[in-house]
């Protein structure tokens, strides 16, 4: 996909970024493959690397989204797009909230036999929940902003993305 506008090419390489990051928890949390000869070290170090970047980049990533650019859909016509995916965020957060209740868990009983089969249940719930929010922003929010964007208004939403 093309995209012209530096507002949908953001977007663009933070699902991607989320994307590889869903697929090593998918290796490691869910397929138990882990290369390390600790796997519950392995499955302790993702568990924080995940953790910090869903409540850091994605959870910016979604209030970029609604704070700045659905408003913009809402006056283009879209605004039910911008809604959906908010609800799907509002699910998301939840998700990750389980997440970290899981990895704190995890962390107090030494990833015990109970508390990696709550992982790999929140996990998979996590990969299966943003893979498909990610397909819906990548299939229609990216183009809805490629015909709603305008040079003027993308410079002004995508200097709202690192504020």
């Amino acid at each position: 996909m093309s995209l012209q506008y530096s507002a949908s090419r953001i977007l663009h390489d933070e699902h991607m970024a989320s994307l590889a990051l869903l697929g090593e928890v998918e290796r490691v949390a869910l397929a138990g493959k882990s290369t390390s000869s600790n796997a519950g070290e392995e499955l302790g170090r993702l568990l924080v690397r995940l953790r910090r970047t869903l409540d850091g980049e994605v959870l910016a990533h979604f209030d970029f989204e609604e704070q700045a650019l659905f408003p913009l859909l809402a006056e283009f016509g879209d605004g039910d797009l911008g809604q959906l995916l908010t609800e799907e965020h509002l699910v998301l957060r939840e998700v990750f909230e389980d997440l970290g209740r899981c990895a704190d868990n995890a962390a107090a009983s030494g990833f015990s036999d109970e508390s990696r089969t709550s992982i790999r249940r929140v996990c998979a719930e996590l990969i299966e929940r943003l893979q498909s929010h990610i397909e819906k922003e990548e299939r229609a929010l990216l183009p809805a902003l490629e015909n709603a964007l305008t040079p003027e208004t993308d410079a002004e939403v995508s200097a709202r993305h690192y504020i």
